[in-house]
């Protein structure tokens, strides 16, 4: 948690209805000047303060400011060196019941399958599917809220030790045969690697990607991500996109297990299509490279006069 007391409380409100029992929450402050973060950090701690059901509250409070990198990653080492297993929130990152009745069955039901690294939360379908499973295999995994275990953490390569080879090697073909969904990750991967900009869940997806692991995702969509304001670390936007308000469904959880144990490449390939929009970044990048663009303002611009 950091600086978002109107969604955090949300959050804690979901935790409150299931009488979660342990609960971990890292609480990053603000740099020392600017105080309306202080104050709205403040409001965070208080709402924290205010959890009274029966459960155990572990906290680790920073005494300095980091960047939100530093801070989710530390966040994550923390809790997994204390628990074999567990599910991930953010304070913008809000569930439904079923969520938690879901991760609990995919944890123990896959937790000695190495081959799958987590248990996704969101999967921005919500459609009526012939799937007869509750849920499907695919190559991302998605951190709007998710399962994992420590056992999986383990494998997160910070140093992306292996990336140049990978690139090298077309290695992203094998996870999806799409040139733009390759050229997409490989700018990622590129910009991840040489330390311009670090997001956790970007090298957490190279991890498991390198590791050939598939996730899990539930074929209804479980939660639903209201941290799209203006006091967001990594979305503050300029316009909205559907999914920004997508709402949440119930999962009916059954006992069928998926007949394929493959990844859906269909559903990666639209969510790439459709979430990650890689085939508008790559028309975008076409035509950056042959600076089509200032061409077409040039002669707007003489239009326009």
């Amino acid at each position: 948690v950091y600086i978002k007391p109107e969604t955090t409380i949300k959050v804690v409100e979901k935790l409150k209805e299931i009488r979660a029992r342990k609960i971990y929450i890292s609480i990053n402050i603000p740099p020392n000047k600017n105080k309306s973060d202080i104050k709205k950090n403040l409001e965070v701690k208080k709402i924290i303060g205010n959890i009274n059901w029966n459960c155990k509250i572990f906290i680790k409070q920073r005494k300095n400011h980091v960047n939100a990198y530093i801070s989710y990653r530390d966040a994550i080492n923390w809790f997994f060196k204390r628990e074999k297993e567990g599910i991930v929130l953010e304070d913008d990152t809000v569930p439904n019941k079923s969520f938690f009745t879901f991760c609990a069955k995919m944890l123990k039901r896959y937790r000695n399958n190495y081959k799958i690294s987590q248990i996704c939360g969101s999967s921005f379908i919500n459609k009526r599917t012939k799937k007869e499973s509750s849920y499907f295999f695919s190559n991302y995994n998605l951190c709007w809220g998710y399962a994992t275990w420590s056992r999986s953490i383990k494998d997160y390569d910070e140093s992306m030790l292996n990336w140049p080879k990978m690139r090298k090697n077309n290695y992203l073909y094998k996870i999806l045969n799409n040139k733009k969904f390759v050229s997409y990750w490989s700018e990622i991967f590129d910009i991840q690697f040489t330390n311009k900009f670090r997001a956790w869940d970007y090298i957490w997806l190279y991890s498991n990607w390198s590791k050939n692991k598939i996730s899990i995702v539930p074929k209804k969509h479980l939660v639903a991500n209201i941290g799209f304001v203006k006091d967001a670390t990594h979305t503050k936007i300029k316009y909205k996109e559907w999914f920004h308000e997508l709402k949440t469904n119930e999962l009916d959880i059954n006992n069928l297990q998926p007949k394929l144990k493959t990844p859906d490449l269909d559903y990666d390939s639209w969510l790439s299509k459709n979430i990650f929009k890689v085939d508008k970044i790559y028309l975008r990048n076409k035509l950056l490279k042959f600076n089509i663009i200032k061409k077409i303002e040039m002669i707007y611009r003489k239009l326009k006069n």
